[in-house]
């Protein structure tokens, strides 16, 4: 995938993204989230490429970014700096959720969905479904469980369709920010 590929994708979920709670949690103003959030899946794209893997339908309507937790997923080279260059003012915010959703990442090995999102005027078609179902058939055929982390009760029931279970409670960000949902699906037969 060559860098403006990988821009088209980040910036799909960046636009996807925007208005979901937990954007909102990290800033009040929507073109300087947009452009922060959009920042740091450029990062996050761009590094699972080498260390995962990104799920795309046909027409760049959805996107599945996943990395590889089977052997310790190494760090984005200079993502410190690289987050602060992309988030400006809303870095802060940025780090504090990153610490939180680490702080509750399994240590287990699997295979993490950072990222799932379709355009909103093509959601409910089955997009992300069908994005995942490629992805899980490569799972299930090597053995391997999943993590993700569904940003509400209504996504973490489409994710519960797919086989993914609630792993643990749900944890909230501060500050009065939204909740997130971890979810663990084993590999099927």
């Amino acid at each position: 995938m060559s860098v403006s590929a990988y821009g088209a994708v980040a910036a799909m979920l960046a636009d996807e993204f925007n208005e979901l709670p937990t954007a909102r949690w990290l800033s009040d103003d929507p073109e300087e989230r947009r452009k922060a959030v959009r920042g740091q899946f450029e990062l996050l794209v761009e590094h699972a490429l080498g260390h995962g893997g990104v799920v795309t339908s046909g027409d760049l309507d959805g996107a599945v970014v996943w990395f590889d937790h089977t052997a310790g997923a190494p760090p984005i080279p200079g993502y410190d700096e690289r987050l602060a260059a992309a988030c400006g003012p809303t870095i802060d915010r940025f780090r504090r959720l990153d610490q939180v959703m680490e702080d509750h990442h399994p240590d287990v090995p699997h295979h993490y969905v950072a990222l799932v999102g379709v355009r909103e005027a093509k959601r409910g078609n089955g997009i992300a479904s069908a994005m995942l179902r490629r992805h899980h058939r490569v799972l299930d055929r090597d053995g391997i469980p999943a993590y993700l982390e569904a940003v509400s009760p209504e996504t973490a029931r489409l994710y519960g369709t797919l086989g993914y279970e609630p792993l643990g409670e749900r944890y909230g960000l501060e500050d009065g920010g939204p909740f997130l949902y971890p979810m663990w699906r084993e590999p099927q037969a």
